[in-house]
């Protein structure tokens, strides 16, 4: 069995509980990903922000709400060790689109990736990392 570690993206960006949605979008659109962990100065993870939790926003001020305001708080202990298929499973069941991914060994709570539907999607196809955006015609930068 796969491990998660082997289908999760490159470890994310992730921001902090003060930082405002607007700092999170801004983020999200220059790493293209689509959700962030938010952290705390010692690196323990609060929770997370998804592109969904973001779109709940539209037509408010972005920058007067902080990401702990629309975080999701952290709650699901997923090791990178375990098989991708029980991570899947979790996210069935859960009906969520991503799992923080938590080395138990780096300390307390901190993030080292984090696993979303897309990964899974990837995975599912058999396609490498780059391959996808030829395969969706994205132009390089």
């Amino acid at each position: 069995m796969l491990p998660a570690r082997s289908t999760i993206s490159i470890t994310s960006p992730s921001s902090h509980p003060d930082d405002s949605a607007e700092v999170i979008a801004e983020m999200m659109a220059a790493n293209q990903i689509r959700s962030v962990a938010v952290v705390d100065e010692t690196g323990e993870v609060w929770g997370s922000v998804s592109m969904l939790d973001l779109l709940r926003l539209y037509g408010k001020e972005l920058e007067q709400t902080k990401a702990q305001d629309v975080m999701r708080p952290y709650r699901i202990e997923v090791d990178p060790q375990w098989p991708v298929e029980k991570a899947i499973e979790l996210m069935k069941k859960r009906k969520i689109e991503h799992l923080l991914i938590i080395d138990p060994h780096a300390g307390p709570k901190r993030p080292v990736g984090i696993l979303t539907d897309f990964d899974i999607v990837r995975y599912m196809s058999d396609v490498e990392h780059g391959v996808y955006e030829q395969m969706l015609k994205i132009p390089p930068e």
